[in-house]
């Protein structure tokens, strides 16, 4: 979409502007100089899940039902979360340099309908009452849920690929550490101090060969932080339940 004004004074009426917009199948309203909204189509108020006629008149953060419209008593572009809100910076940016934004994707949260992914074009619009924006949202955050759960499989696939490798690879000497443990445990005397240090080998064998068992059960890629930085959480990610060993157990 270009720069360009797209028409000259009294080139539109409201209502040849409300006929065409009408008719979209995405949010559009038309911005005043004052940032209120002094047109909306059937979609914006669908969109907010209010009548039309409520929107009018009302600036775009009370009009949407912005969380943060009442933050400070100025209302709406007053609060400190407004100065990085995108939805006030296009608006204000095409109102005041008649530069149109195509889009602009953004996220926010609204009262009524919480979180969503939005896509905002502006166009700057002249008419007899002064400068205004033709402004469009797009609701996407359905496809932003698909494309972040595609992301999060493709993560999984590559977690589940390499646990595969790992354990192949872990599984062919761990089984021999456990063969010669359990050897060297019946070869050692009842009592002596070897005993305990090669049960100890096994034992910490056998835990090793728990681990590489829920990496061959990953089923969801769930992570946690670690030393400052974000790793897989085993337990959170495999579908065999850790079971706690009791103090008997733990003896023998």
């Amino acid at each position: 979409m270009n720069d360009t004004i797209l028409a000259s004074p009294a080139a539109f009426s409201m209502d040849d502007i409300l006929r065409i917009i009408n008719d979209l199948p995405i949010a559009v309203a038309v911005v005043n100089g004052d940032r209120k909204l002094a047109l909306v189509n059937k979609m914006t108020g669908m969109f907010v899940n209010k009548e039309g006629n409520q929107l009018v008149g009302l600036v775009f953060g009370a009009a949407f039902g912005c969380i943060h419209y009442d933050d400070s008593p100025e209302c709406c572009g007053f609060d400190k979360e407004c100065l990085n809100c995108k939805l006030r910076i296009t608006v204000n940016d095409t109102l005041e340099n008649a530069k149109g934004h195509f889009m602009v994707e953004t996220s926010m949260t609204f009262k009524s309908i919480g979180c969503r992914h939005l896509k905002i074009t502006t166009q700057p619009l002249e008419l007899q009452k002064g400068r205004s924006v033709l402004l469009s949202i797009e609701d996407v955050t359905k496809e932003k849920k698909y494309e972040y759960s595609e992301i999060e499989k493709e993560k999984l696939k590559a977690v589940v690929r390499t646990a595969g490798a790992i354990c192949h690879e872990i599984n062919q000497p761990l089984m021999a550490i456990l063969g010669f443990s359990e050897l060297l445990i019946d070869d050692v005397c009842q009592g002596e101090i070897q005993e305990s240090n090669v049960k100890e080998i096994r034992d910490q064998a056998e835990r090793l060969g728990a681990i590489t068992n829920k990496l061959m059960a990953i089923t969801k890629y769930k992570t946690k932080m670690y030393l400052g930085s974000e790793i897989l959480d085993l337990d959170a990610a495999s579908s065999i339940v850790a079971v706690s060993s009791t103090p008997e157990e733990k003896k023998k």
